[in-house]
């Protein structure tokens, strides 16, 4: 169960969860920060340490919501790590040899997904395991993007 953090992951984690629950599966909850240390090591040591205080800061909100969801189902365990997100999701399911992944995705503009990509869209093409995708709430879409 891969997670942004964002409001659509909350949204996956969810069905992730209940679907745990359903079926006596172990839920592991997946957040990779971006790697920058490069760049800002550049920038000078204050940018990098904002970058590892940002990289605490999210480590400890992933911990925060696995352990919220504990309180609903014991099995579950969560991991943090570094890189490029799509590419450490599909390499986490290898390695774990997970079942299913459960993704969300952002509502993009046509622009933005044309020039940035889609996530979801690399993790569906190299996933080992099926995949479930979460369109963003359409309620809460904006049609004037």
């Amino acid at each position: 169960m891969p997670t942004d953090l964002t409001a659509e992951s909350e949204r996956a984690v969810e069905y992730g969860l209940v679907l745990a629950q359903r079926f006596g599966a172990h839920l592991t909850l997946l957040h990779v920060c971006k790697e920058s240390y490069a760049v800002e090591y550049m920038r000078g040591p204050h940018a990098c340490d904002a970058v590892s205080n940002e990289r605490m800061y999210f480590k400890k909100t992933l911990q925060s919501i696995a352990e919220e969801v504990k309180k609903r189902y014991a099995d579950c365990d969560f991991e943090f790590r570094g890189g490029v997100p799509c590419e450490e999701i599909v390499t986490t399911a290898k390695e774990r040899d997970i079942d299913l992944i459960v993704i969300s995705t952002h509502h993009y503009n046509w622009l933005t997904r044309l020039a940035y990509g889609c996530d979801a869209e690399q993790i569906l093409r190299h996933a080992p395991c099926p995949i479930l995708l979460l369109q963003a709430n359409k309620d809460e879409l904006s049609y004037e993007n």
